[in-house]
C-alpha cells in the first residue's frame, strides 16, 4: 500500500498535480494523492481555502453523503446489462407527462438496487444528457438540511452557514435553474423526501429532468408519482455461484474451487440470491483453506441459524461477523458510529481505532501498518464497501448489524431526544452528534450536552458541524474525564478552555476547521494524546510551548493554519510518525523549533517541512540527518516564493538542500519553490548512482523550478509511476538526459554523449508538464528506448513546445490518454498508435490530428485551425466545442468517417444550431449519418438532440428564440416533428 504522495500540507501545490479534464472526479485522481487531500475536502468552501494557482479543481466534501458512484462494480448475468440500457433508454426518452418524472427501482435490502443505480449514472448516455447530475444517499432518518447541501454539491461556496431548510431551498432552486437535472436518491424510506421536500425546489429545473429512487417498499414509488417502477429479483442459483466464485477467486482461476461446488452451492442456497449475502460469505471463505474440510466447517457453522437476531441480519450477515478474530470484531462494531452511508476514511478509522486500544503493536510494524491491514482485511471481508482509493462506506444492512452488536454503547444523535432514549440501563460509551436542528427552549445543543454530561461512561464523542459554547466545553471537559477521542472538527467553536488539560485519557482531539485562535497551554497535562489534528485553523497564528511535553504524540498535523513556528524542543516528541508542517524560523534567537531537533525523531514516516531559505547553513541543515531517517516514505520540501533572488541566496538554497539529503525508503517526494539554478547532487547528473539512492522512489512532484536549466536522469528511477513538473520556466530544452542521464560532460557547454544503455522510466504510468512557459523542443531519439509502461501524458501551458518527441511516438506503446492545452505553437499531433483518448484545449495553431488507429474519444476545444482529421478509423466519440463556430468543421466531411461515430457533442454558437435545425442545410446532411448528436448552446438554455435509429429530433430552439426553423429533420421528409 503507498502512503501519500504529499502531506497536504498544501492543498493548491496538490490539487495542481491533477490533471485538465475539469470532469475528472476526486475519486478518480492518483491514489495517493486522493489519500492525501482528504483532510483538507471538508473544509475549502466552509474556510474560503483557494488554490494558488488559477486553474482550481472542485472538491467533495467529505462530510457529505453524497456518494460518486465511479469504480468497479461487482455483477455477474447478463440481465443486468439489459435492465441498465432499458432503463437508461426510458430516462433519456422524450416524455409529455411532467418536467421532473420519477423513475423507481424496488427490492430487498442487499438485492442490487444500489449496484443498478450505479450502472445507469454511469451510463456515458446519461452523463452526455444531463447538464446536472447528483447522488444522494437518503436513508432512513435522512437530514432535510444536509440532503439540501448535497444537491448544491459545493455549487454555492456560501452555503456552509446555511443551518435552515428555509435559506437553502432557494440557492437549489437559483442553482438548477434551467439545468437538466439527474437525480438520484438512493435508499429512501419515505416519500416526504420528494412530496414535502423536493419537488416543489426543484420545479426550475429544464424540461426532461429525470428522478431516480431506490427503495425497499413500492408504495413509496406510488406516492411519489413514479411513472416507471423497475423490480430488482434475486439472483439465480447459477449466478449466485458465479458470484461468489468472482469474490473468492480471481478472474481465470475459477477451476481451483470447482471441486468445492457442491458445498458452495448450498451456501449461496443460504443466501435467498440475495447478491450482499453472497459477497459476505465469500469474505469469509476469502480466509479459508480452498478444501472441503474448511468450506464444510463454515457451510456447517451454528452462525447461521443464531436466533435472537433481527431478520434482515440473520444468516450470512451475521456469519461474516461472527468468523471474525476478536480485534476485528471491535473495529466492525465501532463503524456503527456513524451515520447512514457516511464516508468512513481510512486515514481517520485507522486512527480512532488506535486511540481506542484496539490495534496493539507487533515486530517492527507499527500501529498505523498494522490498523491499516485491518482496514484492508474487513474490505478483503466484504464488511467495508471500497468507495473511492482509501474511503470506503458500510452497507446499510450491515450497518444495522454492527448498530445491533454495539448496543447502547453508541449512538447517532440527529435529533435532541435521540440522546439517552434506550429503554434499558445505558452505558453510553460512544457518541456522534452532527447537525442537530431541531431548536428547544434553551437550543440543542444545551439540551444534548445536558444529557452528555450525564453519561460518565463516555470514550468517544464527535460533535460535528456544530456551534457549543466555551462553558459547554468546559462542563464537558470536567465531567466526561474518561474521553479517549474527541473530533470538533467543522464545529462552530471559538475557543477552547483551559479544563482541556482534565482530559488525561485523551488519545485522539480533531479540531481541524474550526474557529478556534488559542489553544491552552494546559493540552500539556493531556499526556497520553497520541493524534492531534489541527488543519485548516485559520485563526490559529501559534502553537501552545507545553506541546513538546506530549511524549506520546504519534501525528501532528497544523497544515492550512497561520502557524509559522512552532515551539523549541519538538524534537523530544520522539514518537512523532507524521509531522504537518514543520515551518521553520526566520530568527534562531527566539527559541522557535529549528530543523536540527528533527535529528532526533527517527520515527518519522510523513514529514512536511517549509520555509527552507531561512536555514542560514550548509551545517545546520545537515544536522537534521534526514538521509538517515530509514522509516521515511512522504517527504515534502518547500521554500517561500521568491521573485529575483539574489546570486547569495540562490547559492545558499543550493548549498542547503544538497544537505537535505532523502533516505533511501522515500516513496513520494515532492519539493516545491526551489529557487537554485543546479539541482542538488543527489539528483545527479550522470548516471552512475540514482537508481541507487532513490529505489523506492515512486511518485515525484517538482513545482517551480524557476531557475534550472535541465533536469537531472529521473528516468533511471527503476520504481518510479508518477512524474508532475510544473514552472520550470528557464527549461528550453528536455533533452535526452530527461530520461537516461549523460556518460560525460561536454567541455563546450553543449549537450553531453548520451548514455543509451539504460532503459528508461521503465514503470512511469503518468506524466505531467504544466505551466512551461519557454520549453521549445523535447528531444526523445528513437533508439532511446523509454516509458513502455505510460498510460497518461499532461501538457499544459507550454506555449514554445513545437512537436511531440519521436521516441514518445515509437516506444511508449501503452499511451491510451493525451490531454493537450494552451500549446500555442503545436501544428501537429499523429502516429500515436496506441492512443484511445485525446482531448485537445485551446492550441490556437492546431493544424491536423492524423493517423491514430486506436482513438475512440476525441474532444476539440477552441483549435480554430485545425483542419485536418484523418485516419481515425475506430473514433466512437467526439465533443466539439467553439462558441463561435458558425459552420461544422470540414473534416467532419473529409477526415472522419461519420458513419462509425456513434456520439457527437457540439457547443456552439446559436447561429450553428439554427442551421442543423434545417433539414436542406450542409450540417445536417454532415451529422444525420451519426447515430447521436447533441447540440447546445454557451448558457445551455438551447439544445438540439439527434438519435438516428430510431429516428428522434427534438429541440428547443422554437421556444427559446424569437425566429424559427419550419423545416426541422424529420424520419423522410423535412416537415418538422
Amino acid at each position: 500500500m503507498m502512503k501519500p504522495l504529499m502531506t497536504g500540507s498544501r492543498s493548491s501545490r496538490i490539487l495542481c498535480t491533477m490533471p485538465m479534464t475539469s470532469s475528472i472526479s476526486v475519486a478518480s485522481r492518483p491514489t495517493s494523492v486522493v489519500k492525501v487531500l482528504h483532510p483538507l475536502l471538508r473544509g475549502r468552501s466552509e474556510f474560503n481555502l483557494q488554490n494558488s494557482s488559477p486553474d482550481k479543481q472542485k472538491v467533495t466534501s467529505q462530510n457529505s453523503r453524497k456518494t460518486s458512484p465511479v469504480g468497479e462494480i461487482d455483477i455477474v448475468g447478463s440481465e443486468i446489462e439489459e435492465h441498465t440500457q432499458s432503463l437508461v433508454d426510458l430516462l433519456i426518452k422524450d416524455d409529455t407527462r411532467g418536467n421532473n418524472l420519477v423513475f423507481a427501482i424496488v427490492g430487498a435490502g442487499g438485492i442490487g438496487k444500489t449496484t443498478l443505480a450505479k450502472r445507469i449514472y454511469n451510463d456515458q448516455r446519461i452523463q452526455e444528457e444531463f447538464s446536472k447530475k447528483r447522488w444522494v444517499c437518503v436513508s432512513q432518518e435522512f437530514d432535510e438540511v444536509k440532503l439540501l447541501k448535497d444537491i448544491l454539491d459545493g455549487d454555492k461556496n456560501d452555503c456552509a452557514g446555511d443551518q435552515s431548510k428555509s435559506s437553502l431551498e432557494p440557492k437549489v432552486e437559483t442553482s438548477l435553474w434551467g439545468k437538466k437535472l439527474f437525480l438520484v436518491l438512493d435508499d429512501v424510506w419515505t416519500a416526504k423526501v420528494w412530496c414535502d421536500l423536493l419537488c416543489n425546489t426543484l420545479k426550475s429545473c429544464a424540461a426532461g429532468s429525470r428522478i431516480l429512487v431506490t427503495t425497499r417498499n413500492e408504495q413509496i414509488t406510488k406516492q411519489m408519482r413514479a411513472v416507471n417502477t423497475h423490480q430488482v429479483h434475486k439472483l439465480s442459483l447459477k449466478d449466485s455461484w458465479l458470484l461468489l466464485c468472482k469474490k473468492v477467486v480471481l478472474i481465470g482461476e475459477e477451476g481451483e474451487i470447482q471441486h468445492l461446488k457442491d458445498i458452495g452451492m448450498e451456501m449461496v442456497k443460504k443466501c435467498d440470491g440475495l447478491p450482499l449475502a453472497i459477497k459476505a460469505v465469500a469474505g469469509v471463505l476469502c480466509t479459508k483453506e480452498r478444501t472441503r474440510r474448511a468450506w464444510s466447517g463454515v457451510l456447517e457453522s451454528t452462525a447461521w441459524s443464531t436466533s435472537g437476531l433481527p431478520e434482515e441480519v440473520k444468516g450470512a450477515l451475521y456469519l461474516s461477523y461472527e468468523d471474525l478474530p476478536s480485534y476485528l470484531k471491535q473495529c466492525f462494531i465501532y463503524c456503527s458510529l456513524f451515520p447512514e452511508n457516511h464516508q468512513i476514511w481510512m486515514d481517520t478509522i485507522t486512527k480512532l481505532w488506535i486511540a481506542e486500544g484496539f490495534v496493539k503493536a507487533e515486530g517492527s510494524s507499527t500501529m498505523e501498518e498494522i490498523a491499516e491491514d485491518y482496514y484492508k482485511e474487513l474490505i478483503m471481508r466484504n464488511l467495508l464497501q471500497p468507495h473511492a482509493p482509501y474511503i470506503c462506506q458500510m452497507h446499510d444492512l450491515l450497518q444495522s448489524l454492527a448498530r445491533y452488536l454495539a448496543r447502547d454503547e453508541s449512538s447517532v444523535v440527529c435529533k435532541v431526544d435521540e440522546v439517552g432514549s434506550s429503554n434499558g440501563p445505558m452505558k453510553l460509551r460512544r457518541v456522534f452528534v452532527s447537525n442537530v436542528h431541531e431548536v428547544g427552549t434553551s437550543g440543542p445543543t444545551t439540551a444534548i450536552t445536558d444529557v452528555l454530561v450525564k453519561k460518565d461512561t463516555l470514550r468517544t464523542l464527535m460533535w460535528n458541524m456544530m456551534p457549543m459554547s466555551e462553558t459547554q466545553m468546559d462542563v464537558i471537559f470536567h465531567k466526561l474525564s474518561r474521553l479517549r477521542v474527541l473530533d470538533m472538527s467543522h464545529s462552530r467553536i471559538r475557543s477552547l478552555p483551559d479544563s482541556l488539560g482534565n482530559l488525561i485519557h485523551l488519545r485522539y482531539l480533531n479540531i481541524s476547521f474550526t474557529q478556534i485562535s488559542m489553544i491552552p497551554e494546559t493540552i500539556g497535562n493531556v499526556r497520553n494524546l497520541q493524534f492531534l489534528e489541527i488543519q485548516g485553523c485559520q485563526h490559529l497564528s501559534r502553537l501552545p510551548n507545553s506541546i513538546v511535553k506530549l511524549h506520546n504524540l504519534r501525528s501532528l498535523r497544523v497544515n492550512f493554519t497561520k502557524v509559522v513556528e512552532m515551539p523549541a524542543g519538538l524534537g523530544r516528541l520522539q514518537n512523532l510518525h507524521t509531522l504537518w508542517e514543520l515551518n521553520l524560523p526566520s530568527n534562531r534567537a527566539k527559541g522557535w523549533c529549528t530543523i536540527e531537533e528533527l535529528r532526533s525523531l527517527s520515527c518519522l514516516t510523513d514529514l512536511s517541512i517549509g520555509r527552507l531559505e531561512c536555514i542560514s547553513s550548509s551545517s545546520e541543515a545537515r544536522a537534521a540527518e534526514l538521509r538517515n531517517k530509514s522509516k521515511l516514505s512522504s517527504l515534502e520540501l518547500h521554500c517561500t516564493p521568491v521573485l529575483h533572488p539574489s546570486k547569495e541566496k540562490m547559492k545558499r538554497i543550493e548549498e542547503v538542500f544538497e544537505e537535505i539529503h532523502p533516505p533511501p525508503s522515500v516513496e513520494q517526494l515532492q519539493i516545491v519553490d526551489y529557487f537554485g539554478r543546479e539541482f542538488p547532487k543527489w539528483m545527479p547528473e550522470t548516471s552512475s548512482s540514482t537508481s541507487i539512492l532513490f529505489p523506492n522512489l515512486r511518485q515525484l512532484v517538482l513545482n517551480g523550478y524557476r531557475y534550472c536549466e535541465r533536469f537531472p536522469p529521473w528516468g533511471l528511477l527503476p520504481n518510479l509511476q508518477y512524474l508532475f513538473i510544473r514552472h520550470a520556466d528557464s527549461v528550453m530544452d528536455v533533452g535526452p538526459e530527461f530520461l537516461v542521464g549523460t556518460s560525460s560532460t561536454s567541455s563546450d557547454g553543449g549537450r553531453a554523449a548520451v548514455d543509451t544503455s539504460k532503459y528508461a522510466f521503465p514503470r512511469l504510468e503518468t506524466l505531467m508538464f504544466r505551466h512551461m512557459s519557454n520549453w521549445q523542443e523535447w528531444h526523445w531519439e528513437k533508439g532511446t528506448e523509454a516509458m513502455p509502461c505510460l498510460k497518461d501524458l499532461y501538457l499544459d501551458n507550454c506555449p514554445k513546445l513545437m512537436s511531440l518527441p519521436e521516441g514518445l511516438l515509437l516506444h511508449a506503446t501503452s499511451l491510451t490518454k493525451l490531454e493537450i492545452s494552451f500549446a500555442d505553437s503545436l501544428t501537429t499531433i499523429e502516429n500515436l498508435l496506441s492512443l484511445k483518448e485525446l482531448h485537445v484545449k485551446y492550441n490556437p495553431n492546431l493544424e491536423k490530428i492524423s493517423n491514430l488507429p486506436a482513438l475512440t474519444t476525441l474532444a476539440v476545444n477552441n483549435c480554430p485551425k485545425l483542419k485536418v482529421v484523418e485516419n481515425l478509423r475506430y473514433l466512437k466519440r467526439m465533443k466539439l466545442i467553439d462558441y463561435a463556430m458558425k459552420s461544422l468543421p470540414s473534416y467532419l466531411l473529409k477526415g472522419v468517417h461519420t458513419p462509425h461515430l456513434e456520439e457527437l457533442e457540439i457547443w456552439c454558437s446559436m447561429e450553428l444550431i439554427r442551421n442543423i435545425c434545417e433539414s436542406d442545410s450542409r450540417e445536417w446532411q454532415i451529422i444525420q449519418g451519426i447515430q447521436q448528436v447533441h447540440v447546445y448552446s454557451q448558457d445551455e438554455l438551447v439544445h438540439a438532440l439527434y438519435n438516428q435509429s430510431p429516428f428522434s429530433f427534438t429541440t428547443n430552439l422554437n421556444t427559446t428564440t424569437t425566429s424559427s426553423s419550419s423545416k426541422m429533420p424529420s424520419s423522410s421528409s423535412g416537415t418538422a416533428l
